[in-house]
């Protein structure tokens, strides 16, 4: 159920996380950054021998797009996705320098010990069987090669989320949608997360990335209306919601109408035995 939940709705709206992530700063270890992605884009090191990328859930093809970007000779680049309709946004993105293949990361349909590196944006943590991802990562990847995420954390407290929270509960779920739950509970927690890696993979360290921002109430909107939490409504009821939290926001401003917003990701980094 799940996945033909994300399958609907990335098939609806391509590009959604690119266009959440692909140009909002980080900071990770005090060095910053200008995208999460670019946080993964750097773990590819730039030489001329021979680089085997894989991308899971590669969305609309963001991160191979950077990749591609440096024209570097050697760089082989390999996206996989559940969603055709992604998966044809990204050809758009990238054309030949990368091949795409629709499948599941539960069971890669590529040969064992192929890439250098696996890399995964925002999706490790909304995959059901988790250990079975890890374990097919584990088994692409060639000995000692990385593994490199970014995945969900749990957000700090501020006003933007605590009124997002508060009026999303008032709202039911489409009856389709109302038995989805998204993601294996142990992807919510560091050390649930490190014990579950460290079954396939070794080397596993899992740092947090800072956002800050401060922003107006519709582009507070604009973060909150691309969540899955408010695809699961219906048509009428995002409406109704977004002018209740802009009306709410509205209220929250500082003097310069914005309002602060802090915002938390995870890097997550392993190699493989």
């Amino acid at each position: 159920m799940s996945e033909r939940f994300l399958v609907e709705t990335h098939d609806t709206v391509q590009g959604a996380t690119a266009r959440a992530f692909g140009d909002l700063p980080v900071v990770l270890n005090g060095r910053p950054y200008r995208s999460s992605y670019e946080v993964l884009a750097a773990l590819i090191p730039h030489v001329s021998t021979r680089v085997d990328v894989l991308d899971l859930a590669c969305g609309d093809g963001f991160l191979l797009s950077l990749l591609a970007a440096r024209s570097q000779p050697n760089l082989a680049l390999c996206g996989i996705d559940l969603s055709a309709g992604e998966l044809r946004a990204a050809r758009v993105r990238i054309g030949a320098a990368a091949r795409v293949v629709r499948c599941r990361a539960q069971d890669l349909s590529l040969s064992s010990r192929r890439f250098d590196y696996v890399t995964s944006h925002m999706a490790l943590m909304l995959m059901d069987s988790p250990q079975l991802v890890v374990g097919e990562v584990s088994r692409v990847l060639k000995p000692g090669g990385t593994f490199g995420a970014i995945v969900g954390a749990a957000p700090p407290a501020s006003a933007a989320l605590s009124a997002f929270g508060d009026l999303l509960s008032h709202y039911p779920r489409q009856a389709q949608w109302s038995e989805v739950r998204l993601g294996d509970r142990r992807m919510r927690s560091r050390d649930a997360m490190a014990e579950l890696l460290s079954q396939s993979l070794r080397e596993v360290v899992i740092e947090d990335l800072h956002i800050n921002r401060r922003l107006t109430p519709r582009e507070l909107w604009g973060w909150f209306s691309g969540t899955y939490d408010v695809y699961f409504l219906s048509d009428a009821d995002r409406v109704s919601l977004e002018h209740e939290y802009i009306a709410a926001m509205s209220a929250e401003c500082d003097a310069d109408g914005r309002v602060h917003f802090p915002w938390t990701i995870r890097s997550v980094t392993a190699r493989a035995v």
